[in-house]
């Protein structure tokens, strides 16, 4: 386990890169009143877990594990 140091605003955090693949990754399609569409994908392109000094995970005040998701939104839109 590689910890790295990332900064969010004016604050540093220790972190951990966490591996996936992707299982899912669908559009959302949106028909406008005016006959057009919004279709809008966002697209994971990293995990971070916050860590503490020893590697440990930190927690949010409740208890959800604190996570960085690094990623992409995609808008395609046609009338």
């Amino acid at each position: 386990m590689k910890i790295i140091k990332i900064t969010i605003g004016d604050q540093e955090y220790n972190a951990v890169e966490r591996d996936f693949e992707i299982a899912r990754e669908e559009w959302n399609q949106y028909r406008l009143l005016d006959g057009g569409t919004v279709r809008v994908k966002t697209s994971v392109q990293k995990i971070l877990l916050i860590v503490d000094e020893n590697g440990n995970p930190t927690r949010t005040a409740d208890g959800d594990l604190n996570v960085l998701v690094r990623h992409a939104t995609e808008v395609v839109s046609s009338e």
